[in-house]
């Protein structure tokens, strides 16, 4: 069992210490009508819904690759009983039918659709959250299951009477009506049944918290805010109603147990859901941080990444735990779910790269190197010297990345510059890196300041003048 120092654990809302300033942006491309699209590699069958005329609009994501595409329609309960009978033709191992109580507004495209269509790329699934050689992505509730089937949802009570649908044989229904539950007692509601990981016994007694995390009248992201909370019963269940119309998640905590964040979903005002929810045992992980001597170093804060449980499969703490380096270097990080888990560290003046090891949790204490770092300072000026935020009205960014190009778990990034022209990299790892400035948006074949390639060394900063001409 690991020896914690009493000041060396804390719970942070902060998230990771990225690898580069600027993170990329998710690409969701769209369309509007219903203009044929091509087979992006779907299942056989799909592109027949993908392109009925019903169809008002798509839009493909998520980021990293794409694959996942959503279609939206528009129509009465003929024209779903056409979709339904294309659907029902999909060659695929199964097939999700879902039944909501609507009406109900796309978050991309901003239209009402009376029945959406949702099937992914399986080659995209596989490559984003089965490749056996990573763990990115671990926290996802996709991450290393067999891919999403073809799934029709439909929003009754405007264009469609669920009444006189007819469901072709083999297909089964999951309906998420408010009114389709025993004990309905208006507005949304879920019920959830928990059960311990290792046993497959029920847990009497956990707390189901559930979080509104989205500002629906700013129409972003927002700090969690309570919303509701129940704990449950000798079965393991909960049950909660009365939940206004919001985007929410699930935590759930329970004594000996590792707490949990999950189900990032929107309810609206007759949703209701029935979740099946395993908790891990809570476990601790100790280790000492050097440097590349075996000098322990001090001061350094460690955190948990892509953690995941005895099934493999990622757990995500509702507050990112974080540790910091007694002056032996030591750390520990406890109420880990008992599983696996990477580290994030940070120094001002280090360095870590081994962010792709798996570590057993529990497991023997752990050995973490990092390297003297240096810096890169830019400054950003024109032919006179003067300090330049901004070139013919655009906002400037400068990039850094290995001279020999990037690859995964390198230093790179981008960043846009402050009002003085200026920008700081730090925690850049001794070598040569590529200096490149451009301003955003910008033309792609036309060069605005000369690439520069410098040395980077630990302890004084690398200076760059980029100078536009």
């Amino acid at each position: 069992m690991c020896n914690i120092p009493r000041f060396a654990f804390a719970l942070a809302v902060t998230g990771l210490v990225p690898l580069a300033p600027l993170s990329a942006s998710a690409l969701i491309m769209t369309g509007s009508g219903n203009q044929a699209v091509h087979d992006a590699g779907w299942p056989e069958g799909a592109l027949a819904v993908a392109n009925l005329e019903s169809r008002i609009g798509w839009w493909e994501g998520p980021p990293f690759g794409g694959g996942e595409w959503h279609f939206l329609y528009q129509g009465n309960t003929e024209a779903f009983q056409e979709a339904l009978a294309a659907f029902a033709a999909i060659r695929a191992p199964t097939l999700d039918l879902v039944v909501h109580d609507g009406p109900q507004e796309d978050g991309i495209l901003k239209k009402e659709a009376d029945w959406t269509f949702t099937v992914w790329v399986p080659a995209n699934w596989h490559r984003l959250f089965n490749n056996p050689k990573s763990v990115f992505e671990a926290d996802h509730p996709n991450f290393r299951q067999p891919v999403a089937p073809p799934r029709l949802e439909v929003y009754v009570g405007k264009g469609v009477d669920w009444a006189k649908v007819k469901v072709p044989p083999g297909l089964s229904v999951r309906d998420e009506r408010a009114t389709a539950r025993t004990n309905a007692a208006g507005g949304a509601g879920l019920r959830a049944d928990l059960y311990d990981m290792a046993t497959g016994k029920p847990i009497a007694g956990a707390q189901v918290t559930v979080e509104r995390i989205f500002d629906t009248v700013r129409g972003r992201p927002s700090a969690p805010e309570k919303a509701a909370e129940a704990t449950s019963d000798a079965t393991g269940r909960v049950e909660i109603t009365k939940l206004p119309p919001g985007t929410y998640r699930l935590t759930v905590g329970a004594d000996g147990y590792a707490p949990r964040a999950l189900s990032y979903e929107r309810y609206g005002e007759r949703t209701f859901k029935q979740f099946a929810i395993e908790l891990a045992r809570t476990a601790a992980i100790c280790g000492t941080v050097t440097d590349d001597n075996g000098k322990p170093i001090e001061g350094v804060k460690v955190s948990p990444s892509n953690v995941m449980a005895i099934n493999g499969r990622g757990y995500t703490l509702p507050q990112l735990a974080e540790a910091v380096t007694d002056k032996d270097g030591a750390f520990a990080l406890t109420d880990l779910p008992a599983g696996f888990t990477q580290f994030r560290i940070h120094h001002p003046v280090y360095y870590f790269s081994d962010l792709f090891t798996i570590h057993e949790v529990p497991g023997p204490n752990v050995v973490l190197r990092m390297i003297g770092a240096g810096s890169i300072h830019v400054s950003v000026t024109d032919n006179e010297g003067h300090a330049l935020s901004r070139y013919e009205g655009n906002e400037i960014l400068v990039e850094v990345e290995p001279k020999g190009g990037s690859r995964v778990g390198s230093r790179v990034g981008s960043a846009k510059v402050k009002d003085d022209g200026t920008f700081e990299f730090d925690k850049v790892p001794p070598g040569e890196y590529r200096i490149k400035s451009r301003p955003n948006p910008s033309n792609s074949n036309r060069q605005y300041a000369p690439e520069q390639i410098v040395t980077v060394a630990p302890g004084a900063p690398t200076k760059v003048k980029v100078i536009y001409e």
